[in-house]
């Protein structure tokens, strides 16, 4: 079988596609409590004749295989949403279910594109008797930053050659590297409670060492590297104004371009927060609760992605998804419009309907963080984006939210899937590929590879 008769019997599955993208997306579930979503999943898997291995440390997160032998190609698949993003398909802000959470990021579109491209990839193997082996790895929490770092620790990714990755966004492009290193930490304070008027010199407030960690915080912004990041929220616990609380907390992420320099920068905000204890006479417990890595890319891999997007034909769009998606965009400020119109190669456009050039990622680099990225340190990955949303919306808005549940997303999704399927049908039946891509994963200078995770 050619790859172009294999991407053509696709056209069986792309109703099931939708079908997925639209049972998830009416069907949020946030990072942690994804069973309808990881069920729904599982279910379709098991009828493809995959077979399912689950984690009781993790009741959300699997791994489906088919085959035997080598290789052993991993496909990615996520499907949680995000809190308080709920909104309906159309061009105004409105919630579906107020404070509801939403697919805001597109993983209905993702889990849909990647488990399509898995059954494309499971039936290719199967008629052409080929040895090989496809997993599709049901990846939970990814919003959380924690799902793959879990899996990772649980080794599940144990005995897998190279993985293929993909995420909605607004144009089809693919990134040699990308997603900046994060770590998540919390400082719990403990203090004395006392009656603020009556005797305030009686208790030493938690709430105070809260603000004192943030004031250390943003000085100690101006000292670290240009592309860290480092943001906030806190909790005073509840307590009425007159009363000196005992108990406060403050929730950081950190990132920055290498899991090192994350975890030097929390040694740092950790002295911050000894200090503000010391100051107001409280104790802090300092828990860093998960970490996730950079991504790491094989031009060689992303050479090999990109050679199938153009082989692919990209969406074309109708005249009524035009207008949708022309609605949504004057809802965006124009310059971030025209802005991600030049970057994105689609000069005076609503969507991004052709690819954008090879090295166009390096203009518009990937600054938000991903549990994918330990997937990278451990195995070869590729990762791509498709256009499922107009030119200038960003992930995590409303308007993206509308977008992934309507034709657009999902015409995004099923063109992931057959990038997948293209893609994986290369790395199968062209050894030679598989080790060149190989020989750069292992030749790169990188740190040992440890999750960031403890029970």
């Amino acid at each position: 079988m050619s790859k172009k008769e294999m991407l053509d019997q696709m056209k069986d599955l792309e109703a099931m596609c939708t079908n997925v993208c639209t049972d998830l997306w009416n069907h949020p579930e946030t990072g942690g409590n994804e069973k309808r979503s990881a069920d729904l999943m599982r279910e379709l898997l098991t009828k493809e004749g995959f077979t399912i291995t689950n984690n009781e440390h993790l009741p959300h997160a699997f791994c489906a295989e088919y085959g035997s032998g080598s290789p052993v190609i991993a496909v990615l698949g996520e499907y949680d949403a995000l809190p308080g993003l709920s909104q309906k398909c159309q061009i105004t802000k409105e919630p579906m279910t107020a404070g509801a959470p939403g697919h805001g990021c597109g993983h209905n579109l993702l889990g849909a594109g990647a488990v399509t491209g898995a059954i494309a990839i499971r039936r290719f193997l199967e008629k052409e008797k080929i040895p090989g082996t496809i997993r599709f790895y049901g990846c939970p929490e990814e919003e959380l930053l924690s799902g793959k770092v879990k899996m990772a620790y649980y080794h599940m990714f144990d005995g897998c050659d190279m993985a293929l990755s993909w995420h909605p966004m607004s144009s089809n492009m693919v990134c040699d590297e990308g997603y900046l290193a994060s770590a998540s930490v919390k400082y719990k304070f403990k203090g004395r409670t006392s009656h603020a008027a009556f005797a305030p010199e009686r208790g030493r407030s938690a709430l105070d060492a809260v603000e004192l960690t943030s004031v250390g915080a943003n000085y100690l912004r101006e000292h670290v590297m240009d592309k860290a990041r480092i943001h906030y929220t806190t909790d005073s616990g509840g307590f009425a104004p007159n009363i000196v609380p005992d108990k406060a907390s403050a929730w950081y992420f950190t990132r920055a371009p290498h899991i090192s320099d994350v975890k030097e920068i929390l040694r740092r905000l950790g002295l911050v927060a000894q200090g503000a204890a010391m100051m107001t006479e409280t104790e802090v417990d300092i828990k860093i609760e998960y970490g996730c890595c950079d991504m790491l890319g094989e031009k060689s891999f992303e050479d090999l992605t990109w050679e199938n997007m153009n082989e692919i034909e990209p969406p074309v769009y109708t005249e009524e998804e035009l207008a949708f998606a022309k609605s949504l965009q004057d809802t965006v400020d124009p310059a971030i419009k025209a802005h991600d119109q030049k970057v994105y190669e689609a000069k005076e456009k609503v969507l991004s309907e052709g690819i954008v050039s090879r090295d166009a990622w390096e203009k518009a680099p990937l600054t938000a963080s991903s549990d994918t990225g330990d997937v990278s340190q451990i195995m070869p990955m590729n990762f791509f984006t498709t256009a499922c949303w107009p030119v200038g919306v960003g992930p995590h808005t409303w308007q993206s939210c509308a977008s992934a549940g309507s034709t657009i997303g999902q015409k995004g999704a099923f063109y992931a899937a057959k990038v997948f399927a293209g893609t994986a049908y290369d790395l199968f039946t062209k050894p030679e590929l598989r080790a060149k891509i190989r020989e750069e994963f292992d030749s790169q200078d990188r740190e040992p590879y440890e999750p960031m995770y403890e029970e």
